[in-house]
């Protein structure tokens, strides 16, 4: 199932390789200001009504909001019938038209505030989806209640399609309550009784040639039958179908179907019975007095999806006129979201949803002309039900080539979160701090959530130093208190973990619980600022002060974990550190146990969760910081059970490098210190292993 609108955009590609002459059509009248030229091939279908062509250009703001300027003429100004078929979104414009079988050449006008209504003109070929909200709170079991309310509605959508068929919503996303009005003009393929069948999530109705043949009002789901349905006697000649669909919750899903003469089952009525509507193609833009004229077509080309976003790309067809790349022509093209082009005809990926300015300047020694038009970027909503999704890995790519200097911030956000989704470290770096360190106007919660990420992100490269400039910047800035806590913690955090810089790290916390104390919501931070202030007192040694940080921490309860809960959860973790830090898969090794010391922070001085979190650093690498959790461990929990252990274990760190006299002095503090240690007869046998215990003067 597709529309039409892939053919009426098959603009020539090769229009800004070779040189127009301008038309020399007379005009319609001075009053129109543009005149757009398109071409359609109809065939002679030999019924009544004429044959029809379809066309969608961009206007450049240059048209009536309704479209009500435009018409339609053949030798310059001979006016055909016409109908504007969609006004918007953007300046995006449908047009159908009558065709003439022996006429390839028809002049589009419009550009005249002052026209009046055009004559209104049926159309009598193909099929025509047109879509408005439903605003209507009840459910009318009556058509022409339904037919009223139509009128009155918002459109939201008209294209012509190939049969009366859809799983999905064409023109938005589903759960938009939408009222569907489907009108096919066709031949029966012979004469005879036609049983007639509806199936429709909401009411739905069939009218043929004026008369009502099948009612299901709603509200209901669809049915994979034909229980709905009616005979009817149709001549092998031309008729009008209306097919009505109320779907009131949003899900769309409508058939049209016959079980015609000699059949014994019912298909969708099929699109070869339907008299066909052509494509017309788009060739040039004449402006009163302008001899270069640029002019182009955007059109979607491919999407790609990352979890709940989806970006598009827009292919950029140049339809500019008397100027070519091979004659010095030269093409600057602005997107609207900050990113430029010099090619011929670009394609561009946007990130976020919406209408954007993008215009064309075409130039030629001295000449030149810009097209700037508003452009819808959304999602393809007639194939959205289709699987062919471009890999949002070549989307990244891309983005990450673009100035992100000049690129917008609706579309720089989603940039972040997409070099994010990527594992693209230094891409979200440049993107997070263009965002969070020099852009003003910036959402309070994507400041501070970006600000978050471009901290840990820098951290992670070994940047501390820009990640705490970063957080110093981001939170003057914030005027929520909870999420300017978020961040100043943060601060200390960096401090502590990261430069090792204690005494300015407690200075932060402090200043953190004396600032936040009464903030509403943050008791997290605050629970944070205890915790980060243990660690600082654990590395000092002082184990009573502590443990009264840590227990100020657990004081503030975020949560409440009965204690056979309590037991089985510390159980838990500790499993899950261990099988993560053999398998090597370090973020949730590290996050498990994380999440260890966050829930039960008194556990950072009982040896347990010291000695996993220093096995899992030594495994990924960082023997420094290994020894280092070791050796705090130590000095403020000396009677830790785990003791003897975490010495050994520090002893080796040593050996490795090349410390062999600081090993044999911990090993034998293990010996002597620890004689009823169940591990102390292994620390015994590598003590001696080494050399013995170390002799002092």
């Amino acid at each position: 199932m597709g529309s039409l609108k892939t053919l009426c955009l098959a603009a020539v590609v090769g229009a800004a390789t070779a040189p127009v002459v301008a038309d020399q059509a007379p005009w319609l009248d001075p009053a129109w200001t543009v005149r757009r030229v398109v071409g359609a091939v109809v065939e002679d279908t030999g019924q009544a009504g004429g044959e029809v062509a379809v066309c969608a250009f961009y206007t450049g703001g240059m048209a009536k909001p309704d479209a009500s300027d435009v018409r339609v003429a053949i030798n310059g100004r001979r006016l055909v019938g016409h109908r504007v078929l969609q006004a918007g979104p953007a300046d995006l414009v449908r047009v159908a038209f009558e065709a003439l079988p022996n006429i390839t050449r028809y002049y589009i006008y419009y550009g005249n505030p002052g026209a009046p209504p055009p004559t209104p003109w049926e159309i009598q070929r193909g099929v025509l989806l047109e879509a408005r909200q439903w605003v209507l709170a009840d459910r009318p079991a009556a058509l022409p209640v339904i037919e009223a309310a139509w009128q009155k509605a918002r459109p939201v959508g008209a294209d012509f399609v190939s049969h009366i068929s859809f799983g999905h919503h064409p023109f938005a996303a589903d759960g938009t309550p939408t009222v569907f009005h489907y009108t096919g003009w066709f031949i029966p393929p012979r004469p005879g009784t036609y049983s007639i069948a509806t199936s429709s999530d909401g009411g739905s109705w069939v009218v043929i040639d004026g008369r009502p043949v099948v009612a299901w009002p709603g509200p209901h789901g669809p049915v994979r039958d034909a229980r709905h349905a009616q005979d009817v006697v149709l001549t092998q000649a031309l008729h009008r179908i209306d097919y009505w669909n109320v779907s009131h919750s949003g899900r769309t899903m409508m058939v049209a179907a016959w079980k015609a003469p000699g059949d014994n089952q019912y298909r969708a009525i099929p699109p070869a019975v339907f008299l066909p509507v052509a494509g017309a193609k788009l060739v040039e833009v004449d402006l009163k007095g302008e001899t270069l004229v640029a002019d182009f077509f955007a059109e979607h080309a491919d999407e790609a999806w990352w979890p709940s976003r989806y970006a598009v790309r827009m292919a950029f067809r140049n339809l500019s006129k008397v100027v070519t790349v091979g004659r010095s022509g030269r093409f600057d093209w602005d997107f609207g979201d900050g990113q430029t082009s010099a090619e011929l005809e670009p394609t561009h990926v946007y990130l976020a949803p919406g209408d954007y300015t993008v215009s064309l300047k075409a130039s030629r020694a001295t000449l030149s002309n810009t097209f700037r038009t508003n452009v819808r970027v959304e999602r393809d909503w007639f194939n959205q039900a289709s699987r062919d999704v471009t890999p949002i890995a070549r989307y990244a790519e891309a983005v990450a080539r673009y100035d992100l200097a000049k690129l917008d911030v609706r579309n720089l956000v989603l940039a972040v979160d997409l070099f994010n989704h990527q594992k693209m470290q230094q891409p979200l770096i440049a993107a997070a701090a263009e965002l969070t360190l020099k852009r003003d106007g910036v959402l309070e919660k994507d400041l501070v959530d970006n600000g978050l990420l471009l901290g840990r992100t820098l951290r992670a490269a070994g940047r501390a130093d820009e990640a705490l400039r970063a957080y110093r910047s981001i939170e003057p800035r914030i005027k929520a208190g909870r999420r300017r806590a978020e961040i100043a913690v943060q601060i200390g955090e960096t401090l502590r973990a990261d430069l090792l810089r204690y005494d300015e790290a407690e200075k932060e916390y402090q200043r953190v619980l004396k600032t936040y104390t009464t903030t509403a919501g943050a008791e997290a931070e605050l629970r944070r600022a205890h915790i980060g202030l243990g660690d600082v007192w654990r590395h000092r040694g002082d184990g009573e002060k502590a443990r009264e940080a840590y227990a100020a921490a657990a004081a503030i309860r975020l949560t409440f974990q009965p204690p056979n809960v309590v037991a089985v959860r510390v159980g838990t973790l500790a499993r899950y550190v261990e099988e993560y830090t053999r398998e090597r898969q370090w973020e949730w090794a590290f996050q498990f146990s994380d999440d260890w010391a966050w829930e039960f922070p008194l556990d950072k001085l009982k040896g347990h969760w010291s000695l996993l979190r220093a096995k899992a650093l030594l495994a990924r690498g960082d023997r420094p910081a290994a020894l280092r959790e070791a050796m705090d461990l130590l000095g403020a929990s000396p009677d830790s059970t785990y003791a003897v252990r975490l010495l050994m274990f520090a002893a080796e760190c040593h050996v490795a490098d090349g410390q062999t006299d600081k090993a044999r002095l911990l090993l034998q503090t293990a010996v002597e210190d620890y004689p009823e240690d169940a591990d102390q007869d292994a620390a015994r046998v590598r003590l001696q292993a080494l050399g013995g215990p170390v002799k002092t003067k």
